[in-house]
């Protein structure tokens, strides 16, 4: 199964994104940000890329200034 990672500059903002996610029945992870996309605050979720949709439609719906990107894994 191949996986996505959301990519944030805070730690608040990634734990918040996870949250949403959950409550909408997606499972995610928290997972070490790979050095080669960010040096930032080295957390970010991941999730199954069938989910990609109900990720962008959490992210439109909540404030995360801090979002740097989706990135395939």
């Amino acid at each position: 199964m191949s996986y996505m990672i959301a990519v944030f500059k805070s730690r608040r903002d990634a734990m918040e994104f996870g949250s949403a996610m959950m409550r909408q029945g997606v499972r995610v992870t928290a997972v070490n940000t790979p050095r080669s996309i960010s040096s930032s605050c080295g957390l970010s979720v991941r999730f199954p890329r069938g989910a990609i949709i109900i990720a962008e439609r959490v992210l439109a719906m909540g404030e995360y200034f801090s979002f740097k990107g989706f990135y395939a894994v």
